[in-house]
């Protein structure tokens, strides 16, 4: 709007000076020709030729006090005037080389020729061309204004929108549907469309997760009885191939349950996890999970946690949480140290565990946190998983208001856990409301 108002104001500029100097030069040649006419009056043609050149030296000395120069010439021959004053090859005015207006009237008593200086015609046409330009300039920045002011109302719905959209929950995006319309009805039936759409995914969402969730409740009882009769049929005396087969049952058993309960919580809403709020310590869910570990596992994992980091949420979960990142770094680290460490960040709390395997690569970091997503480098190594792990990580963190991301490091694979921290004083506060 702004260049186009600029573009306007200059073309409109270049038109007025152009008009306003042909009319100059109009009026202009309008005042030659009075005063030839004049001069033809005053000289008739039947006048001699010593009369008419005192007639023409007369007015010679009347228009040079308008700025003007006048010859009168007989059959091309200089009869009076201003004798420095060329005769012109055509009828007409024309501007000459250095500036002046010339015109050309043939009459009877001969042809006069009339000039006059063009400064004060120019000096005009600057000052016009001055104020068209200023003018043009003023345009613009009003333009410039106004566009600002017109552009910023036309996009306030569509910004409106753009932050009802990105408000959504990706968990429940059925229930944050975009507000009402603004009275413009592209950007309303855009909204409507969105809310519909937005609606679709919610259902075909909440179907995926009933689905899962009755499949992992059908498989939990079946695999439960199965770990239960192996377990029994173990105590009895059985040959050492069947002891060792039985074995390997009971763990692949033991795997599925886990991977039946992790689905379970996938399969659970975000809010669902969101419903015990405790202050929970930090160091004892840390000292709980090497607690679990086999005594092999246990040397190899290191622990720096600050006295009194607490956070607000379930333990179990925040256990559950901590145990697969653990896990996970001891599986892709088989021989290394895995080291978890949690300091206090702000109103954050900061839970980094660091590993010595290879690591992963930077084009997998936000993808592992995909469930079922394996990268290329475990399917490579030939470490087993299902690739739930890291997904059911990221679900626990945003379930407490936080975050899970793989961070660069020296060597090995960094993970960062930030959870929002749970101040004594925010406890006493809740106790005193309760």
């Amino acid at each position: 709007m702004a260049a186009t108002a600029v573009l306007s104001a200059l073309l409109s500029a270049v038109l007025t000076t152009a008009i306003a100097w042909t009319s100059l030069l109009d009026r202009e040649d309008e005042r030659l020709r009075g005063a030839a006419q004049t001069l033809g009056l005053e000289v008739p043609a039947a006048m001699d030729e010593a009369t008419a050149r005192g007639h023409a030296d007369d007015e010679q000395a009347e228009v040079a006090v308008a700025g003007m120069r006048i010859a009168l010439y007989r059959a091309g021959a200089f009869v009076g005037g201003d004798a420095s004053l060329r005769p012109s090859a055509a009828e007409g005015c024309r501007t000459t080389g250095r500036g002046w207006r010339q015109c050309r009237v043939t009459l009877p008593t001969g042809a006069v020729e009339v000039t006059s200086d063009l400064a004060a015609a120019r000096s005009q046409r600057s000052l016009l061309l001055g104020a068209a330009l200023l003018a043009a300039l003023l345009a613009g920045l009003a333009g410039l204004g106004l566009s600002g002011a017109v552009s910023a109302r036309i996009a306030r719905p569509l910004q409106r929108l753009r932050e009802e959209v990105a408000a959504v929950d990706a968990d429940a995006p059925g229930r944050a549907l975009p507000g009402g319309g603004d009275g413009y009805a592209e950007t309303d039936a855009l909204r409507a469309s969105l809310g519909e759409m937005l609606s679709r995914l919610d259902e075909a969402l909440s179907q995926s997760r009933r689905f899962a969730a009755n499949a992992a409740h059908e498989l939990r009882t079946p695999l439960g009885t199965m770990q239960a009769e192996l377990e029994l049929s173990a105590e009895g005396v059985l040959p050492e191939e069947v002891r060792d087969s039985q074995g390997r049952v009971l763990r692949t058993l033991g795997g599925l349950n886990a991977l039946v309960e992790r689905l379970l919580i996938l399969a659970a809403p975000v809010e669902s996890l969101r419903g015990a709020r405790e202050a929970v310590s930090l160091s004892d869910v840390v000292e709980e999970v090497r607690a679990a570990l086999d005594p092999a596992a246990r040397q190899r994992v290191r622990s720096a946690v600050d006295e009194g980091l607490h956070v607000r949420g379930d333990a179990l979960l925040l256990r559950v949480m901590l145990e697969n990142v653990v896990g996970n770094a001891l599986k892709f680290a088989p021989s290394g140290a895995v080291t978890v460490r949690a300091e206090a960040d702000g109103d954050a709390v900061t839970l980094e565990v660091t590993d010595e395997g290879p690591g992963v690569a930077p084009c997998d970091r936000q993808r592992v946190f995909d469930a079922f997503y394996r990268s290329a480098g475990a399917r490579a190594e030939g470490v087993r998983g299902h690739g739930v792990g890291l997904a059911l990580v990221a679900r626990i963190a945003r379930a407490h208001g936080g975050s899970a991301a793989f961070e660069d490091a020296p060597a090995g694979a960094r993970l960062l856990l930030r959870l929002p921290r749970w101040a004594p004083a925010e406890r006493d506060a809740t106790m005193r409301a309760l």
